[in-house]
């Protein structure tokens, strides 16, 4: 394989690359991520086979390998020159080897009803994150379309960038603020236990959490993580929590459309009171939380990987972007817990994901001890209570 030079990787990389590097072998497919794309009727494979070549030709992540050095961090990416598609089915469990190929393989599969197919993408996350996997998909279709599409930002670029003294200074402030962070931060016992994994179909329409967050003055993701900091109180007896949200890092207009991984955990602290007045909670979140994000790159060889088991963690999937507020549900349905099987073992030892389109759903993995079935099921309850009331206090 031919590539072109060795540069070092962005921030980002770095994160999913450290956590990878220390996981056992049997879950290094953790971070692998399984993508269904819908097609138009009648597109061949041939057409699919082409627009993928001509997006791994667009995207560097996608023509990609990685070369560790004597060090961790000196870890470096080789962009290959062919945009080679390695086109076949494949398991979502099985681990890429990324020194060696691209991480990420696609196929096809006939969509429901036999009348058109879907593109099966298997890529891992130091390819793309959640944002970059929205990217590719748009892309996707628009090269199948045949749109023209303008050059696309790399992630070589951006680590060039972030080696700058300018740009060093940026980082050592987030260091700085993520070490008086912690060091402020409640610092109660967590030792990982039993795997439990549940999820809240809490049967709130996405119009109402909306516009609950636009009554308050503050965003979707901070109304979210303002109830999820009152259900902490409610559940602990404690009031100020260490919470870690997913900072996306793309407020920068240069690497808006950057297919690669730039997301980093964040810490900030957060004081509730579950039965206090929510206005005044949420804004001082809100302003929390905004500080947290102007320091979301750092090094992550600069920081402990011990963190993981303090404070509880957050992640907000947006609705998407064409979805309409006025189109989901008008009336609220009956809320109920589910209990999931156990999935990845690997990061966060507590973690909840939202989901708020076309309704709110609320995922928690947790892996800690003192923290079974029914404390989950507590929290879940306690957080659907709590979000239900903030959107009937608001209407």
């Amino acid at each position: 394989m031919h590539g072109q030079g060795h540069h070092p990787l962005t921030m980002g990389q770095l994160s999913m690359w450290r956590a990878v590097s220390v996981r056992p072998t049997e879950q290094l497919w953790e971070s692998n991520q399984d993508l269904l794309w819908s097609t138009p009727a009648g597109t061949s494979e041939e057409q699919v086979r082409q627009a993928l070549t001509a997006l791994a030709a667009r995207h560097e992540s996608l023509r990609t390998v990685y070369r560790p050095g004597d060090e961790p961090s000196g870890v470096r990416q080789v962009i290959l020159r062919d945009p080679l598609v390695r086109f076949g089915a494949a398991s979502a469990r099985e681990p890429f080897d990324l020194s060696a190929q691209p991480a990420w393989r696609a196929w096809m599969s006939p969509a429901d009803g036999g009348e058109s197919t879907q593109v099966h993408v298997l890529i891992h996350h130091i390819a793309a994150d959640g944002a970059a996997v929205r990217i590719l998909e748009s892309d996707f279709h628009a090269l199948l379309r045949g749109d023209p599409l303008p050059d696309a930002p790399t992630p070589r670029e951006l680590a060039e960038r972030q080696r700058t003294d300018a740009f060093r200074a940026r980082l050592s402030a987030a260091l700085e603020y993520r070490r008086r962070i912690v060091a402020a931060a409640p610092r109660a016992a967590a030792s990982r236990g039993p795997l439990v994994r549940a999820r809240a179909q809490t049967g709130i329409p996405y119009r109402d959490v909306h516009r609950a967050a636009r009554r308050l003055g503050v965003t979707l993701p901070t109304l979210l993580l303002t109830v999820y900091a009152q259900a902490l109180a409610a559940t602990t007896g404690r009031t100020d929590h260490l919470l870690w949200q997913l900072s996306a890092n793309r407020m920068d207009p240069a690497v808006r459309g950057l297919v690669s991984s730039l997301t980093q955990w964040v810490p900030m602290l957060a004081g509730c009171d579950p039965d206090g007045p929510l206005r005044p909670m949420a804004r001082d979140v809100n302003v929390a939380v905004a500080r947290a994000l102007q320091h979301g790159v750092y090094d992550p060889f600069a920081v402990a990987l011990t963190d993981l088991d303090h404070g509880s963690y957050f992640t907000f999937i947006p609705a998407p972007a064409d979805a309409a507020v006025d189109s989901t549900p008008a009336e609220t349905a009956p809320a109920r817990v589910e209990f999931l099987a156990p999935h990845a073992r690997s990061g966060p030892s507590f973690y909840l994901m939202s989901h708020v389109h076309p309704d709110v759903r609320l995922t928690v993995r947790v892996m800690r001890d003192g923290y079974g079935r029914v404390e989950v099921r507590r929290l879940l309850t306690t957080m659907t209570d709590l979000l239900l009331r903030a959107v009937k206090d608001t209407a």
